[in-house]
């Protein structure tokens, strides 16, 4: 009897030894996992434009007679690369900035109106090279963060609305409380987002018909990662409504104060 009771303790242990060892070790898995693809898409990401350059020159060195206009044209191609991956790279290392665990920014109480008035004077010269308007509402309201993210934020939304958005269109912003909250809102009436990729959109290197994505605003699919990072840090929410051909409106939620 005692050999029997001994025996089933120790299967039972054993079970549940392994039920709790498969919980403990899974976000480490999905870590690693996430890690993994990370590594996948950058790498993707990398590959293009380095090809492009290596192509390029190789087609350069093997001509017998290369011609100054030729290695113009190619210097001026590579530049357009070399733009690539330096926008890449420092999406990345912004983006790693904010998934860091130990990543503390320094809160204040920031002025939404001067962040917003900083976020569109960054991005003025898109606009202005797209005749796109940028309105904004100039009311003033206060909450606890920080004033470089959250300007980073504002940008990332209002270049993303502008890449998708026709020439000589307008894009709004208004800001209003909603309870102890404050809601940015950032709509445009450009191409709009399809219903099968709004749960997606904040995906790394998530494009809604890469080819076409691509072709109209040349990203990489990381803006609105690193969006979320930024408003998950200031304990916030970040939602989206958007109409195919008629528009997106993105609306962030933060929070007046940190409890």
């Amino acid at each position: 009897m005692l050999i029997a009771i001994n025996a089933l303790i120790a299967v039972a242990a054993g079970c549940l030894g392994y039920v709790l060892a498969g919980i403990t070790l899974r976000p480490i898995l999905d870590m690693i996992a996430e890690q993994n693809r990370f590594i996948s898409d950058a790498s993707h990401e990398l590959k293009t434009p380095l090809t492009s350059l290596k192509s390029a020159f190789e087609v350069y060195l093997r001509s017998h007679r290369p011609t100054i206009h030729e290695a113009k044209t190619i210097i001026s191609e590579s530049i357009s690369d070399v733009d690539r991956l330096q926008m890449l790279s420092e999406s990345l290392l912004q983006l790693i900035q904010y998934e860091k665990p130990t990543n503390h920014l320094l809160m204040n109480t920031v002025s939404i109106r001067s962040v917003i008035a900083s976020a569109i004077r960054n991005i003025q010269p898109l606009a202005r090279k797209r005749h796109i308007s940028i309105e904004y509402n100039p009311k003033d309201y206060s909450v606890t963060g920080n004033a470089h993210g959250l300007r980073d934020l504002v940008v990332i939304l209002l270049d993303n609305a502008i890449k998708y958005s026709a020439q000589k269109q307008s894009i709004s912003v208004t800001v209003k409380p909603e309870e102890d909250k404050i809601a940015i809102s950032v709509t445009d009436h450009g191409i709009g987002i399809a219903p099968k990729d709004i749960p997606h959109i904040f995906d790394r290197f998530y494009r809604a018909d890469s080819a076409r994505s691509r072709q109209l605003a040349g990203g990489f699919g990381l803006g609105l990662s690193i969006a979320q990072k930024i408003v998950h840090t200031h304990k916030g929410t970040i939602g989206v409504i958007s109409v195919v051909n008629k528009g997106t409106t993105f609306t962030v939620r933060l929070p007046v104060s940190f409890r």
